[in-house]
């Protein structure tokens, strides 16, 4: 009887998350789980790929071009790619403006956005620039992750790069992705 109440426990303890089957992070991905502090709040990052998400975008860009990202590569405002407050990176997503119907695929591999809530992924001045959002500074977006392709990239920036997958070659993320992952849709 003890055991079954241990066991009950256990499971209603389990409720609340995310149902379903998860694509568990691998790569260089592994080095993106730690929990971390910012403006007064703890984040923690999800341990697996799936994502779907409808809500506000914003932008970024002046004030954080060529500041290093977490893992170390500079970040190009010009450059297509978003920063995600729990999304592992590098995470592909599809990323579509519900206002015109553009959408683009892309990797998250920066933190963000941390200034208002209500803002589900920061996209840097190219990515909103493609998805139309440049002079309207945010938009109604669903974010849609690619558990696949991120897996896949993950895996070759941990074979291919350094130990923060950085690229021997110089390429960015979102290069590699295009060159050696991007699947067309």
């Amino acid at each position: 009887m003890r055991c079954a109440i241990i066991i009950f426990l256990l499971l209603v303890g389990c409720g609340g998350g995310p149902s379903g089957q998860h694509t568990a992070i691998g790569g260089v991905g592994k080095n993106s789980t730690n929990s971390y502090y910012c403006r007064g709040e703890w984040h923690y990052p999800q341990t697996f790929y799936e994502y779907d998400e409808t809500g506000l975008a914003s932008w970024y860009g002046p004030g954080f071009h060529g500041k290093p990202k977490p893992l170390g590569e500079a970040f190009n405002m010009h450059g297509i790619s978003a920063a995600h407050r729990t999304l592992p990176h590098p995470t592909v997503v599809k990323v579509t403006n519900l206002q015109n119907g553009k959408y683009i695929k892309l990797v998250v591999d920066d933190r963000g956005p941390f200034v208002y809530k209500e803002r589900i992924i920061d996209l840097s001045m190219g990515a909103a620039k493609a998805l139309g959002i440049y002079g309207k500074n945010l938009a109604t977006v669903r974010v849609q992750s690619i558990p696949s392709e991120s897996l896949a990239l993950s895996n070759y920036l941990e074979k291919n790069g350094n130990k923060n997958g950085k690229m021997k070659d110089g390429r960015t993320w979102q290069q590699v992705y295009k060159d050696e992952i991007m699947v067309a849709e």
